[in-house]
């Protein structure tokens, strides 16, 4: 397993609410110049050249994958070796499918990563007031894209140290109607 240290948060700055795929994300990352290496295509989603994330979640909560976990990132230059990254459709509103998805995959990624048991109760709920200590346990830490150094963008819209701290809840003026 290649060294995780950072999950980075992003949106897709696409309008709130608007349907985008992981297709659309590839054409724009293979716009900007992005290339996945061939074994890795081969290994997952052989169809997308050039997504630099590794999950996206749609507006109805659905995780799509990009990249392999395995796989280099491109989607926080400087930071990509050791880090994954998601991707939230949408620019600073999100549905509460949306936040639900989140809050459920940065659970699971910190649990992988960590190697510490996923912190669900027996019925599957999730408990997430563990996450937050797990990860720093393992000094791994969660941002968003805003919040790496030299960058100087408002993505992913929100602030991912308020929604850690409110416990993966979604945040209200960031609540899609």
């Amino acid at each position: 397993m290649r060294p995780i240290n950072l999950i980075v948060l992003h949106c897709s700055a696409s309008p709130n609410g608007r349907r985008t795929t992981v297709e659309d994300i590839d054409a724009w990352h293979a716009a900007r110049g992005f290339c996945r290496d061939r074994e890795w295509r081969a290994r997952q989603n052989p169809g997308l050249a050039a997504i630099g994330y590794h999950y996206v979640i749609y507006t109805t909560g659905t995780v799509a994958t990009g990249r392999h976990v395995e796989e280099v990132g491109a989607h926080a230059q400087g930071f990509n070796r050791r880090s994954l990254g998601i991707c939230m459709v949408g620019t600073d509103r999100f549905s509460a499918a949306q936040w639900d998805s989140l809050a459920q995959l940065v659970t699971a990624e910190v649990a992988r990563v960590t190697g510490r048991p996923n912190p669900c109760d027996r019925r599957g709920g999730l408990r997430r007031e563990g996450v937050v200590a797990a990860a720093e346990a393992a000094d791994l830490r969660v941002v968003g894209h805003r919040d790496l150094p030299d960058v100087h963008k408002a993505c992913p819209g929100f602030s991912v140290a308020e929604w850690l701290a409110g416990g993966l809840n979604p945040l209200a003026n960031h609540l899609e109607a």
